[in-house]
């Protein structure tokens, strides 16, 4: 699935926004550990968003990872 998403720039700053969409595909919440991965491939800078998030299971806990790529040429 691929999404084309605008940039949005405050101050010096330059944010990418999470779609509505998107959110609630992969049930992201505000508490939730979000990391970033710079890979590059040929022409283009990929921006890897990995989405951590832990459910209670019982004693234990899981950890879902989220994969959601940006694409930057």
């Amino acid at each position: 699935m691929t999404l084309s998403i605008r940039p949005i720039r405050l101050k010096r700053s330059i944010y990418f926004r999470v779609p509505n969409d998107i959110v609630d595909l992969i049930n992201l919440e505000d508490d939730a550990q979000v990391t970033l991965t710079l890979e590059e491939k040929s022409d283009r800078h990929l921006l890897v968003y990995s989405v951590f998030k832990n459910k209670p299971l019982g004693k234990g806990t899981e950890q879902i990872v989220h994969p959601v790529n940006t694409i930057m040429q």
